[in-house]
């Protein structure tokens, strides 16, 4: 049977979620600032930090609930909610578009992803990217909540600039209750949860649906070269144009049963992207911290793991940091998959001498240790994304306190605060 058809009976096995929708698009420029773990790993120091996880999986279900709440807004066009959002959240946005970059190759290219953001009023709204979460301001995943209930309650009151002419709706006021805009956004945590389950289930699978694939289409490759037909891979033999079948792509663009009971969260095929993205980093980066282990021989291990280790730091910024296109995991995976084996000095000093013991390393050996890192990480995942309506209970319990007036007492709670602001999205 071919690849592809065992591959999608698999994810359909897998899918419990509907129809995806269209998400937002990425940034195409480049990236302008480099989060704590690139700088540790571009560094000559070899350590890892003690703690190098670039986004926990829980402060990156967060994250994500934002961005999605605040596409549900813009959709209503309660554009100054989620100004109000960013402004609260501050979020931290490598490859940041926004702004002109004198040093960039194409300068320009994103011009309309940023007047487009800058008319909606926020940096998060657009992202495609992980850790966008301040963490100085929001250390936990929980902390995002606990703060936003200590913020007062406030009323935006909006005025149409002069200069667009008369306005029956030239001043409206638009209030903003934190109790109710956590309560909207836990649900839709609770929501893009319950779908990432079905996600982590189809990625705990992908490790050898990509290795199968592999040996599919190198066997097929050098069939069609033995016959002397004219193609090779990409062509009428079935065979993928790349070195592997990506998962991903076929997951992403699957189309599940019309009538499933509930509709998918907006931003689903982005959330599965970066989840993607986000599991393949920390299997990679587990594997750094813990070691390699592709046989026996402990020097070839250490060879190995150093190997990875240039690997991951050449690729960290165009493949995990800020801003990115679709797809980067499986792109990561291919190329080691494809990379040609080296000889390794024992000493790791290239410059040793003829008769110094050396080490073969061989990327695909590698990269099955980080498929199966990932897919033993998505089924702890899921335990995780399986308990998220309970780790709820505190913040629902706050949540109804702040309604009722009890719990902590509410940051400069006097008045209602008011807010004049410009309506500036029409």
């Amino acid at each position: 049977m071919n690849v592809i058809a065992v591959l999608c009976i698999n994810l359909w096995a897998a899918l419990q979620c509907s129809a995806f929708i269209i998400t937002t698009k990425s940034s195409p420029s480049r990236p302008s600032s480099i989060n704590t773990l690139t700088l540790a790993m571009i560094s000559n120091n070899r350590e890892v930090p003690a703690d190098p996880n670039p986004q926990e999986i829980r402060s990156f279900l967060t994250q994500r609930s934002i961005q999605s709440f605040m596409f549900l807004l813009a959709s209503t066009r309660d554009l100054h909610t989620v100004q109000w959002l960013d402004n609260f959240t501050k979020p931290v946005i490598i490859n940041n578009y926004w702004e002109e970059d004198d040093e960039q190759v194409n300068p320009g290219v994103g011009d309309a992803f940023r007047e487009n953001d800058k008319r909606l009023g926020s940096k998060l709204l657009n992202y495609h990217g992980l850790s966008a979460l301040n963490t100085t301001m929001f250390p936990e995943w929980d902390s995002f909540f606990t703060n936003l209930l200590k913020q007062p309650d406030a009323v935006l009151r909006i005025k149409t600039p002069t200069d667009v002419g008369r306005r029956a709706y030239s001043k409206f006021e638009i209030d903003i209750n934190p109790a109710s805009l956590c309560s909207r956004i836990i649900s839709v945590r609770e929501q893009i949860a319950n779908e990432l389950c079905g996600d982590l289930k189809a990625i705990s699978t992908m490790g050898q649906l990509i290795f199968s694939s592999y040996h599919y289409n190198k066997e097929n490759q050098n069939n069609t070269k033995s016959s002397g037909k004219k193609g090779g891979i990409g062509y009428k033999d079935g065979t993928s144009p790349n070195g592997i079948d990506k998962p991903s792509m076929l997951y992403m663009n699957f189309d599940p049963l019309i009538d499933s009971p509930f509709a998918p969260s907006p931003l689903r095929k982005g959330n599965f992207d970066l989840l993607y993205n986000l599991i393949t980093q920390e299997a990679v980066v587990d594997l750094l911290r813990n070691g390699v282990f592709v046989g026996d021989d402990e020097i070839q291990n250490e060879a190995s793991l150093r190997y990875l280790e240039k690997f991951y730091r050449d690729r960290v910024v165009t493949h995990f940091v800020g801003a990115q296109f679709y797809w980067k995991g499986d792109e990561f995976i291919e190329e080691m998959m494809l990379a040609s084996p080296i000889v390794m000095f024992d000493d790791f000093d290239e410059s040793a001498q003829e008769d110094a013991d050396t080490s073969e390393i061989e990327p695909l050996r590698v990269a099955e240790q980080v498929l199966l890192r990932r897919d033993a990480l998505a089924l702890e995942w899921l335990e995780i994304m399986q308990a998220v309506p309970s780790h709820h209970a505190a913040i629902r319990k706050a949540q109804l306190d702040r309604i009722m007036g009890q719990g902590p007492a509410v940051e400069e709670q006097t008045d209602t605060k008011v807010i004049v602001t410009t309506d500036d999205f029409q």
